[in-house]
């Protein structure tokens, strides 16, 4: 289950539903506040579950407010569903509570891993988790769960992909050993089709134009890499190509366009401010070269993109005129950029607000206090930078 709409951003609840540290930070003199993390845990809160994070966050407020774990096990016991990224979030935040030793939740991932609907992504959540608190915990669990499984059940685990947790148990457990003929890679087509694609990388760099532009005409696991080749070698025929829509895939994309106008860099930039006017891919891509290789004549673009992106709340989209604007150093940006960073429901979008926040006033109130508040927030990365932030000020985080 995924949340499907915000609060407002300048609530508490609207803050902890995006991450942000000052909701970690108010959580315990608000009322209410573990009701809130109750229903984040349980509505899946991430704008993008690919590269967002909240395990972590919501764990460390579950028990710094010393919730219950009661109407996490109801929820997850009652669960019919058939994704099970729908309870993903509740199972990692129980997994990482299981992990640090907390008995409850152990006694809670025990009778699901033993039960559950979705044992498997139960598994997969304990399997990925740091288990220095509590060491053995997590590996006994892992253990029992295998030890209730059928041989039936595990093949299917393997054969359907999703069995990253047991191959670290390859050498340690016999049974899991014997699912498993590393000689046989019909059973991993995926696997297979990967080595001829790396094979082929280790030419890449070698072969000369006209295969490469084959490469890229005819189709193939290796076009993106080919176009990227070609824009490493500075080669012009690149926008040619990009400009081409018999090469934009079903959903409109160029595979390896990105990589290829980065590597043209600034020889890029008069042809991105014609793609500007485009109705298609091009246009996003024109606005990324100028982001990265465009002057201060491209100011105006950069800030109207930006304007718009938060208007649309096109969270992803607006990390590219922010990146530019702060490369350019881009002063009258502040106000926008810190929108963004307050607004942005795409919690992994804040460590591009935050970097270009810097590069455009690093001494700004809004600079140093967003830098501040995400040393507790929900994305590492933006931990990271927030804590480079103030290593380079000479400071500390404050409470």
């Amino acid at each position: 289950m995924a949340m499907t709409s915000y609060d407002d951003p300048t609530t508490f609840r609207g803050q902890l539903q995006r991450g942000r540290g000052v909701a970690a930070r108010r959580a315990a003199s608000v009322p209410g506040a573990g009701d809130a993390v109750y229903e984040c845990v349980i509505v899946d809160p991430r704008w993008d579950r690919q590269v967002e994070t909240r395990d972590v966050y919501l764990a460390a407020l579950v028990r710094e407010l010393a919730l219950p774990l009661v109407p996490l096990e109801q929820h997850l016991a009652a669960f019919d569903g058939d994704d099970p990224d729908d309870v993903g979030l509740l199972l990692d935040v129980l997994a990482l509570l299981a992990s640090a030793g907390a008995p409850d939740a152990v006694e809670v991932m025990r009778h699901y891993v033993r039960n559950g609907k979705h044992w498997n992504a139960a598994v997969n959540a304990l399997a990925f988790v740091d288990a220095a608190e509590a060491p053995g915990v997590r590996d006994d669990l892992i253990d029992e769960a295998v030890a209730c499984r059928t041989d039936d059940e595990l093949q299917e685990v393997v054969d359907t992909g999703d069995d990253s947790w047991m191959r670290g148990l390859l050498e340690r457990d016999l049974r899991i050993r014997g699912f498993y003929d590393d000689g046989d890679e019909s059973r991993h087509p995926a696997k297979a089709a990967g080595a001829g694609c790396r094979q082929w990388l280790r030419t890449i760099a070698e072969a000369p134009r006209n295969e490469l532009l084959q490469q890229v005409t005819q189709g193939s696991c290796s076009r993106r890499w080919a176009l990227e080749e070609l824009g490493r070698r500075g080669d012009g025929s690149v926008l040619d190509l990009i400009e081409d829509p018999s090469l934009h895939n079903p959903a409109g994309w160029i595979p390896g366009a990105p990589q290829a106008l980065g590597h043209l860099g600034a020889a890029a930039v008069p042809r991105a401010r014609l793609w500007l006017s485009r109705q298609d891919v091009t246009a996003e891509l024109g606005l990324r070269v100028l982001a990265g290789s465009g002057d201060y004549t491209d100011v105006p673009v950069l800030v109207a993109a930006l304007r718009n992106a938060l208007d649309d709340e096109s969270w992803c989209f607006a990390e590219i005129p922010a990146e530019g604007l702060g490369r350019l150093q881009v002063s009258e940006a502040l106000p926008l950029l810190s929108a963004a960073w307050e607004q942005t429901a795409h919690s992994y979008a804040r460590g591009p607000f935050l970097t270009a926040l810097h590069r455009c006033v690093p001494e700004a109130a809004q600079t140093t206090a967003a830098a501040d508040e995400g040393l507790s927030d929900c994305e590492p990365t933006v931990r990271e930078i927030a804590q480079d932030l103030g290593e380079m000020w000479g400071v500390t985080a404050c409470s």
